[in-house]
């Protein structure tokens, strides 16, 4: 009697079971990462965003030489000090923490949680994935932290009269207090009287106000910057182009920080006029756009493209390439 053969046990699995069961995806160490990164990469550009943000705010013919990112800088170290050009750097510290540790450090949850709920509609290979997974990750991300966008925003804005904040808890609490009603302050009232309800709210929208910029803008730069990165280097690594490592990180976003410059530009520039419009002479975002449009023309929406890109550009490998050492570091795969 023939013996029967007994087939080998393989581990054929497909490549996304492989990848979403292989080990703990440890979540809450990527977005500890994540957070780190991006305040590390915050903290080496941080002169070349308030540089943006000065030139976004200005309103004269775009090209003009007066507007030039060398000028900038350089009248701002001039007249207000080399300091200047650290300015809200706590708060842009506060908003890495919230901004950046969810939308790129819960990208990967949420890419795990779509591709699941997908049932195979979605491969972890196709662009649609990605593109999900970094919309959800960026508006929860992005509207968290409003309150310390603005406050960055405001503190490297350029007031001719003075800085009318002392400190970063100060700028905080002043925002607050523009969206207080006058009859509210100027009253007391207990702590369940409409007055602090009405107070509460005014508040609330004051420190949330550019908040519809802002998301769309996370959403647009996450999109282009996380998405492009990831694909970029799967991509690069299934041709056999670069391997994981340093060169391909370093390559990868590289394209990601020129990429997501482009596509958010516009948006940025909306927002910051928004963050910076203490006296409410603009009535949300498409009144911001139309007023952009009719006295500025088209090309004002690209204000500041140098400075952006020198500060995304920056921002992208710097948090990139320190977010895949601290991985390999804490024991995570690469991205």
């Amino acid at each position: 009697m023939s013996a029967t053969a007994i087939p080998p046990i393989t581990n054929d699995a497909p490549l996304e079971e492989k990848v979403s069961t292989a080990k703990n995806p440890q979540y809450g160490l990527k977005l500890v990462g994540a957070a780190f990164s991006n305040m590390f990469a915050s903290g080496v550009s941080n002169p070349l965003d308030i540089i943006k943000v000065r030139q976004q705010l200005r309103t004269q013919t775009p090209g003009a030489k007066a507007n030039a990112f060398w000028v900038v800088g350089v009248e701002m170290a001039r007249t207000e000090g080399v300091r200047s050009l650290m300015g809200g750097f706590t708060a842009s510290m506060l908003r890495e923490i919230v901004y950046s540790g969810l939308r790129l450090g819960s990208y990967e949850y949420f890419k795990d949680k779509i591709y699941s709920a997908s049932k195979g509609a979605l491969t972890r290979e196709g662009l649609g994935l990605k593109v999900a997974a970094a919309t959800v990750a960026a508006t929860i991300g992005s509207a968290l932290a409003n309150p310390a966008d603005l406050v960055k925003v405001r503190m490297q804005a350029y007031y001719p009269e003075g800085r009318p904040y002392r400190n970063t808890a100060h700028a905080f609490a002043a925002i607050w207090r523009e969206g207080i009603p006058s009859s509210s302050s100027s009253s007391s009232s207990s702590a369940t009287g409409p007055s602090f309800l009405s107070s509460l709210r005014g508040g609330l929208r004051s420190l949330y106000r550019g908040v519809d910029a802002t998301t769309v803008r996370g959403i647009v730069l996450s999109t282009s910057q996380i998405c492009s990165y990831d694909q970029i280097k799967q991509t690069m690594k299934r041709k056999g182009i670069l391997e994981e490592g340093l060169a391909l990180h370093l390559t990868s976003s590289m394209f990601a920080g020129l990429i997501c410059s482009i596509t958010s530009n516009p948006v940025d520039v909306v927002k910051v006029r928004l963050m910076t419009d203490k006296n409410r002479e603009i009535n949300g975002v498409l009144d911001c756009v139309r007023k952009i449009m009719v006295n500025e023309g088209p090309l004002a929406f690209f204000k500041g493209f140098g400075m952006c890109w020198g500060r995304l550009g920056t921002h992208t490998i710097v948090s990139f390439l320190a977010f895949e050492r601290i991985r390999l570091l804490l024991g995570i795969d690469p991205m």
